[in-house]
């Protein structure tokens, strides 16, 4: 299993080296060195102060969200879980084939009375309401923008097929999780493993157990729309900085082009698919190549980087290393074995 975990991950890697170099050759290709140049002088540097400042305000709204999540299971002070969160995209923004994702439910569970299970369950909580979040300006990309090519919007199906279809499969687990498998799995396993399966089930349900909080819940989601604004107000700030005349919408389609790059295989930062789709959409508002590549450089480098910046201040309050991160993954799997 390890073995076939580790070929699954060079596979990724790989296709994710190849994506990314291929789309960083169509990003340069037919750009010069000077139009690229020309393109960096024009930047308003007040502008992109505070596009960083709006960057750095993500993380403290994904912190904030986490904690209202969390309630049902355990009141997590704010700055605890902001170190986490942290130090959690720090390594997923680092580490090659999404190793990072495991630190979160990793790092909450070694400092609260929350087990990785529980953990877990609140997680598929918050993805499903991002991807509903996302379809939401999706639509609302596809409704307030003319003249979008037909694939964008034959595209927008996937992400709204997914989000019915995750949506389903949440409540599902929740309202019949448990009784599913207790009826069709549990009595096939070995009596060893069949305990240690029942109680993850049961953790991963109590970490859902925000949904029956009609109120909780709606606040969650009503931070997750401003959490997923952020990105495109960093994004249109970022237009105001390199004086495109072009309107807000355009910000709206860079969000969704670049949310289409996420579906691909990707190296950490998405270099290569971010600038690229940066240059397909500001190039339907009449953007020259050159001037959309060195905005999707600038855009990205802000959001990478406060990224990386907000995680290297956290690791030491976290009191982990570059290393326990690495490890976090088959750690937690071989506590999963033996729980």
């Amino acid at each position: 299993m390890v073995r076939g975990m580790g070929q699954r991950r060079a596979i990724n890697l790989i296709l994710s080296l190849l994506v990314s170099a291929g789309f960083l050759y169509l990003a340069f290709r037919n750009v010069s060195f000077a139009d690229l140049a020309t393109a960096f002088a024009r930047v308003d540097l007040t502008w992109i102060a505070v596009a960083i400042s709006i960057s750095f305000a993500i993380m403290v709204f994904r912190a904030w969200r986490w904690q209202l999540e969390l309630r049902p299971l355990e009141h997590v002070p704010f700055g605890r879980l902001w170190v986490i969160t942290a130090v959690a995209y720090l390594a997923i923004n680092l580490f090659p084939a999404r190793l990072g994702e495991v630190v979160r439910p990793w790092l909450l569970s070694r400092r609260s009375s929350v087990s990785f299970s529980n953990v877990v369950g609140n997680l598929v909580i918050e993805k499903t309401l991002d991807s509903v979040v996302i379809l939401f300006y999706i639509l609302v990309g596809l409704t307030t923008v003319e003249n979008l090519p037909d694939w964008v919007r034959t595209g927008a199906m996937v992400p709204a097929t997914f989000a019915v279809v995750l949506v389903t499969l949440v409540l599902l687990l929740y309202w019949r999780g448990e009784a599913f498998f207790d009826r069709w799995i549990i009595h096939n396993l070995p009596g060893r493993f069949a305990g240690g399966v029942k109680r993850v089930v049961k953790s991963i349900v109590d970490g859902m157990s925000i949904l029956p909080d009609t109120r909780l819940l709606l606040m969650v989601f009503v931070v997750s729309l401003a959490l997923w604004f952020l990105p495109i107000l960093s994004s249109w700030v970022t237009i105001k900085a390199f004086d495109f005349d072009v309107p807000f919408s355009a910000a709206v389609v860079v969000f969704i082009f670049i949310g289409f790059g996420t579906a691909l295989p990707n190296v950490p930062g998405m270099f290569g698919p971010y600038q690229y789709a940066c240059i397909l959409a500001l190039g339907m508002f009449g953007v020259a190549q050159a001037d959309a590549l060195a905005y999707g450089l600038v855009l990205n480098a802000i959001q990478f980087l406060t990224l990386i910046a907000q995680g290297l201040i956290a690791l030491p309050l976290a009191d982990v290393r570059f290393t326990d991160l690495m490890r976090a993954d088959s750690e937690q799997a071989a506590a999963s074995r033996t729980a």
